[in-house]
Formats: structure tokens, sequence, C-alpha cells
């Protein structure tokens, strides 16, 4: 398995300073991208691959613990009961989504489609506020992972299931995040 924050000369920590990796990766990237200074695709690649892990919460911690902790494997899939009520709240929104969506599909007329602006505008809303409170939350882990970060080089074995509980809420934030947008997107004007 390759070491991505060797690859990019960073410390293996679970918190790294955004500004400080892209500098990291844009140093890098001059120094072998093949159309600049002759390196190759190969280590082109693995720059671009090492900086997509480590740039995002999830995957940079997540990478950490395989690094760390390679006989542990992965953490359980299981949501986070701070983030249980929140995914309950989503999962009704998206619902709401398909329900209107399936009215819209239903109206034959502009007329119909038009009564139904104000219930898409409200959906709208709705949606907007989900991913406000989603953006909230990865605010939270993210203060969380910095928590975490000051007593990194004391780690032990809880230390792993703190930071793979940390990994999750990162990727379950993400996701519901990733589908929120997309509801938005199809939602349209």
């Amino acid at each position: 398995m390759s070491d991505h924050f060797a690859i990019l000369g960073q410390p293996r920590r679970p918190w790294l300073e955004e500004e400080a990796l892209k500098d990291a990766f844009h140093r890098a990237t001059a120094q072998e991208h093949p159309d600049i200074a002759g390196g190759s695709g190969e280590k082109a690649a693995a720059l671009n691959a090492a900086y997509a892990a480590l740039r995002d919460p999830a995957a940079r911690l997540k990478h950490l613990l395989e690094l760390e902790w390679p006989d542990r494997g992965v953490a359980s899939a299981a949501i986070a009961p701070e983030l249980a009520d929140l995914f309950g709240k989503i999962a009704a929104l998206r619902q709401a989504g398909a329900a209107l969506k399936k009215k819209e599909a239903a109206a034959q007329s502009p007329l119909g489609r038009a009564l139904l602006a104000g219930e898409k505008a409200a959906h709208r809303r709705d949606l907007e506020t989900a991913l406000a409170m989603l953006s909230a939350g990865e605010t939270s882990a993210r203060e969380n992972l910095r928590l975490l970060d000051t007593g990194w080089s004391q780690r032990q074995d809880a230390t792993h299931d703190l930071l793979a509980a940390v990994q999750q809420n990162f990727a379950f934030l993400a996701k519901w995040q990733a589908q929120l947008r997309e509801d938005l997107f199809q939602l349209g004007g």
C-alpha cells in the first residue's frame, strides 16, 4: 500500500493544514509533471491520488487507520448516535422529494405544474436547511479531528476507535451532502 503522507512529504497524523497540503502538492507536481519537468506519468498519478486522499478528511483518516493499525481493519458502517436524528430527517426529506417528483410527473398541464411551484420552493428551502445542518456537522467533526490530533503523539488503542468514529462521521456527512446537492440540482431553478 502506498503511503500518501510520504508521497507528499506530510506528517502521518489526523489533521493536516489545507494550505500546507495544497502547497506541497503543487511543489511536487511542478517537479514531477510529465509535461513540465519531464517526470513520469506514474509519479504524477501517485501525487494526484495522494492529494485526493489527503485533502478529504474521511479518506485521509481511513488511509491513516490502515497505515497505523493494519491488523485492525476498517470500522463498521454504523451511524453515530449524534448523526442518527439527522439521518432520519434527511431520509424523510428525500422521500418528500421523491413524492414531489411523482406529483410533478403526473401533472398534465402547465397549470398543474405551476400549482406545484410553492411546494417546490418549500422543498428547496428544506434541502438548503438540511445542507446547512450537514455543513455544521462537518465543522463539528473537523473540531473533533483537531482535538484528536493534539494527542496524536500519545496515541493508544482507544485512539483507533475514536478516529474510526470520526472517519465514519465524515463519510456519512459527505455522502448525505452529495445526495442533497443532487436533489437540489434535479429540483431545478
